[in-house]
């Protein structure tokens, strides 16, 4: 039986302009929806190119900075001197000068493939580099339960590139002792959408002290990682968390609150 147009659940969008899309779910099939692109963008620190990442295309001076700050490459943004943001044929050059203390660990954390948009450690060398028994550690954040649903409610309201998105990016934002969003950063990659909102909240100079990272994300390793290593005491994700990242987090003494089954969250360290 052929179902009738309105049953349709499947468009043809062939005709359609590739930056747009024909559906959402909003009970309208032929609103428009923003395809959100995913480019590559090479990371270069001191003239030398160190990896190439999949990223959205927008905040990437907040993406070069808190690359470098999550991944150990530089302890202060002090460290960090931005010098261009260049699009290209290909996609993206992002280059920054490093300072001279730090410039030598750059080999430890070298990258020879592109890193994908969902993955974390794509093109590291060897199994020394990602040292997951090397976590620092950080002081647990103090989150009530009001303040953490609080910013929970809030988020998607500062979500405006999803929304015109049809809901294809994660979100990173970080929230003060009070509950309140300072900012937001999005990405087609969570690592990216983490390190762009770790970047951003160095270069503004916000006051990391009692406030954690909310992510829309699962809670990988490296999810951990990052946070702690840019100080953050606290880490909310809108989905479950690995065994490997409780463990992490537990070893740090990061306060980890992740999002269960039935919509509940758990607070695992």
């Amino acid at each position: 039986m052929t179902p009738k147009p309105s049953e349709n659940r499947i468009l043809d969008g062939r005709d359609v302009d590739l930056a747009r899309a024909i559906s959402r779910d909003d009970g309208n099939d032929d609103a428009p929806m923003i395809l959100q692109p995913e480019v590559p963008a090479a990371l270069t620190f001191n003239g030398k190119s160190h990896a190439v990442m999949m990223v959205s295309p927008h905040d990437l001076e907040d993406f070069m900075v808190g690359f470098a700050l999550s991944e150990g490459i530089a302890d202060d943004i002090s460290q960090i001197t931005l010098r261009d943001v260049r699009k290209t044929l290909q996609g993206y050059v992002i280059e920054a000068d490093l300072h001279e203390d730090v410039f030598d660990r750059l080999a430890d954390r070298q990258r020879t493939l592109e890193g994908r948009s969902g993955c974390g450690l794509c093109g590291v060398q060897s199994l020394d580099a990602v040292a997951m028994d090397k976590i620092g550690k950080v002081t647990p954040g103090n989150m009530a339960q009001d303040i953490v649903l609080q910013a929970i409610d809030a988020l998607p309201d500062h979500q405006t590139r999803n929304r015109e998105g049809g809901g294809l990016l994660h979100a990173s934002a970080f929230v003060d002792a009070g509950g309140n969003i300072k900012l937001v950063r999005e990405d087609i990659g969570r690592h990216n959408a983490l390190d762009k909102v770790l970047g951003a909240v160095a270069r503004q100079g916000i006051d990391t002290q009692g406030g954690f990272v909310l992510m829309t994300s699962r809670c990988s390793y490296e999810i951990v990682t990052k946070t702690v290593q840019c100080g953050v005491g606290g880490l909310v994700t809108l989905s479950g968390p690995t065994l490997t990242a409780v463990n992490l987090a537990r070893q740090a003494g990061l306060t980890l609150i992740c999002r269960e089954r039935r919509g509940l969250f758990r607070r695992f360290a």
